[in-house]
């Protein structure tokens, strides 16, 4: 009998408090399980993919969903705060179904995983499109690199899985398998949106960041040929609003230029319109850079800036200053091109007089939006194993490690209070500023946007209550 396999995305609005804001909140494709889908169904597997976080499923939804389909294989990925929702599914599915679990809290504690939820069967560590095609197409288990799995109740840990080289050779993400349509984000100018990956790997070592236990420090990046196809592709469904969801878009300039002149080159930036909300680095773009990007259709982007004090960028390892900050700013304004600055509050060595440092220079840079995170220390990242060492990390439950409205931890000078009303504060300061409002009001094109800016300001003030 033909293997069918069920990719499925649990539901994240039942652990994130901020979700129940549906203005606000952004529903991104998992563009992880197109990914694998895509891998499978070139190699002639059937595999559907469901959406129960788009669609809201409860778990009688997913259930049905399941036996409807009937397959033999299920995957899910998953985050950290997501883990114990993910393992509720796994239980959902009969014993005869093979549960295999991905994702990045797979991949930073992969061995804990499997001891601690009995109903994954196999779990994936790592990049995990070649990986899951040799489980799909009954490889021995023991042959497989880059999988964890059980035999005589022993977990048995296979050699690692070399990272893709090439990532020109992994075909398009399969979006005809999920419900495009319905992906939101408050920050798109036009509609339908869409997410390009355009590189994988970050080879900086920044104390706070998990993404290199799944991608590696090396960055591997994609033509930008192959890139122009994607985006052509796009153009071809529709779309007309696309972002760069990796932080490394601008790693290597001259790759960034090419892929803009091919846009421009081609009329591609007189069909659609583009952004990199994910976090550039300041040093890694200048104004030729910046310049070819805005004539190419970018007209947002967010930058890494996560603290206002030298010392803490110096601790956390950014390896930037607060002078290339305020240039990346103005270069970008003077282009054109939005800012969002992306702040972190609760870094190492952090106390009140720190935190206020990171408002105080938001507030100074033109900025057109900022968000200020509550620093998680995820497992198995370096901030993470100098809390365990040196302080605490308190919650019982994996759903607790949120951005918004929750403390995991304590170390030295930051608790729990402190980091809650740090942040009120900054969104506070930050918004309500008549600067602020006369931006807003600027961009505005209908009174829905004023209700969605209005609602997302009261909404960001609002999430460091407690729950």
């Amino acid at each position: 009998m033909e293997k069918k396999v069920l990719l499925i995305q649990p539901n994240y609005r039942r652990i994130y408090a901020y979700v129940k804001n549906k203005d606000i909140t952004p529903i991104h494709p998992p563009m992880g399980l197109a990914y694998i889908a895509a891998v499978l169904e070139k190699n002639n597997i059937h595999v559907r993919i469901l959406e129960a976080n788009v669609y809201n499923l409860n778990h009688k939804q997913i259930k049905k969903a399941i036996e409807d389909y009937n397959p033999s294989i299920v995957g899910i990925t998953s985050t950290t705060p997501l883990i114990e929702e993910a393992h509720e599914i796994g239980e959902l599915c009969n014993d005869g179904i093979t549960v295999v679990i991905g994702g990045i809290h797979a991949s930073s504690m992969p061995e804990e995983t499997l001891k601690q939820f009995s109903r994954f069967d196999i779990l994936v560590r790592g990049e995990g499109e070649f990986s899951f095609l040799e489980i799909v197409q009954g490889k021995p288990l023991s042959k497989i690199k880059g999988v964890y799995y059980r035999k005589n109740r022993k977990i048995i840990i296979n050699p690692p899985r070399e990272l893709i080289e090439n990532l020109d050779s992994i075909p398009f993400p399969a979006r005809h398998l999920l419900p495009m349509e319905k992906y939101f984000s408050a920050g798109a100018k036009e509609k339908p949106i869409d997410y390009i990956l355009s590189s994988r790997g970050c080879p900086y070592g920044c104390l706070f960041c998990a993404d290199h236990l799944v991608h590696g420090r090396k960055f591997r990046y994609r033509s930008p040929e192959n890139i122009i196809a994607e985006i052509e592709e796009l153009v071809k469904r529709g779309v007309k609003d696309f972002n760069f969801l990796d932080d490394n878009f601008t790693f290597l300039p001259d790759r960034a230029e090419k892929v803009c002149d091919l846009m421009i080159n081609g009329g591609l930036n007189k069909k659609i319109i583009w952004r990199c909300t994910n976090g550039l680095r300041v040093d890694k773009i200048d104004l030729k850079l910046l310049k070819k990007m805005r004539e190419a259709g970018c007209y947002l982007v967010a930058l890494g800036i996560e603290s206002g004090n030298e010392e803490i960028l110096k601790k956390m390892r950014k390896n930037i200053d607060l002078n290339k900050v305020r240039i990346a700013v103005e270069l970008c304004n003077r282009v054109g091109i939005e800012t969002k600055g992306l702040f972190m509050l609760g870094n190492l060595g952090e106390d009140e007089k720190t935190m206020q440092d990171t408002i105080n220079f938001a507030k100074s840079l033109n900025l057109d939006t900022a968000t200020f995170n509550i620093t998680t220390p995820y497992p198995n990242t370096d901030y993470w194993k100098i809390i365990k060492q040196e302080g605490e990390i308190f919650p019982k439950r994996f759903r607790d490690y949120v951005a918004y409205g929750k403390v995991i931890f304590k170390h030295e000078r930051i608790n729990e209070n402190l980091l809650l009303k740090m942040q009120k504060k900054a969104y506070k300061q930050f918004y309500m500023r008549p600067i602020m409002f006369l931006k807003a009001i600027r961009k505005l094109k209908s009174l829905k946007h004023l209700k969605i800016y209005f609602s997302a300001m009261l909404s960001f003030m609002g999430i460091s209550k407690k729950n």
